[in-house]
Parts: structure tokens; C-alpha cells; sequence
């Protein structure tokens, strides 16, 4: 039985629908973008959700913010490796096989929670492969482009 639920999370509303639970992976989808989940055993299952953030709550006034994740993963491919740094769908390419990019310069266009971000380079190099084309769901850390 799919349920529908409306959360609100640090003042921003999400639509999500979620698949069956008797099964592991379920497909839980947010705002329109689907992703598969994996459930622990059922012996270990939560009865409710968790209370706690997923992400972490919002600084008091006052207190140090916590460091922005850095714009463009690449540790699980190697340096050559452009990963997705947060899920989301790809809105566009901006580089074809062959480019030459520098550092900071932008590969892929991706939307996340409504909003949109340039993915960078982190390094210099030649496009080796793109891996995502416009309108794919990405998840955190999948591999978008390499380069050589």
C-alpha cells in the first residue's frame, strides 16, 4: 500500500509517497523524483519513523554553522571523477566529450529540492565520459563525468 504524506522541513514543504515497507528496497519518492530505499531486517525495522534530522538542524543564532559540503565530490572514482554531491535530477550538460576544463568550472546543471546548482570540476582535464543525460535522477555520490 503506497501512503502520501506532506512534510514540512526547516519551513520548505515536500510531497512524498511511499512505496510498500513489507519488501526491502521501497520506492520512496519526493517532490516527483523517485529514489530506492533499503529497510534494515525486519527483526531491526522501527515501528515509527526516527526522530532524528537526517540532516543537521539549523544553527541557533549565535553558534557556529557547520562547513558547506564542497562543491563537487571525487573520491569514489578517483580526482578524474565528478560525482553528484547531493541527489537530484540532471537539468543539463555543460561540457561534451573532448572539452578541456579548468578547476571551478561548471560540468552539469542539477536540480535538488527545487533548486538549482552548477556542479564544477575540481580539477583541470579533458572530458573522458559523461555518464548522466538531462532528465536522470542522480543519487549522492553517483558518478556524472570523467575526466582524463
Amino acid at each position: 500500500m503506497t501512503q502520501r504524506f506532506k512534510l514540512t522541513i526547516d519551513g520548505v514543504e515536500y510531497d512524498v509517497e511511499v512505496g510498500e515497507t513489507a519488501t526491502s528496497p521501497v520506492d520512496v519518492t519526493v517532490d516527483g523524483t523517485t529514489y530506492s530505499v533499503d529497510l534494515p531486517a525486519e527483526g531491526s525495522r522501527p515501528s515509527a519513523m526516527p526522530t532524528t534530522p537526517s540532516r543537521p538542524a539549523p544553527a541557533r543564532p549565535g553558534a557556529p554553522s557547520p562547513a558547506a559540503p564542497a562543491p563537487a565530490a571525487t573520491s569514489p572514482g578517483g580526482p578524474g571523477v565528478i560525482n553528484a554531491p547531493i541527489p537530484g535530477r540532471i537539468i543539463s550538460v555543460l561540457v561534451n566529450v573532448g572539452d578541456t576544463v579548468t578547476a571551478g568550472h561548471g560540468v552539469v546543471l542539477m536540480e535538488s529540492m527545487k533548486m538549482e546548482q552548477t556542479i564544477e570540476s575540481a580539477i583541470d582535464g579533458t572530458v573522458k565520459n559523461i555518464l548522466v543525460s538531462p532528465g536522470d535522477a542522480v543519487a549522492y555520490g553517483q558518478a556524472m563525468v570523467e575526466l582524463g
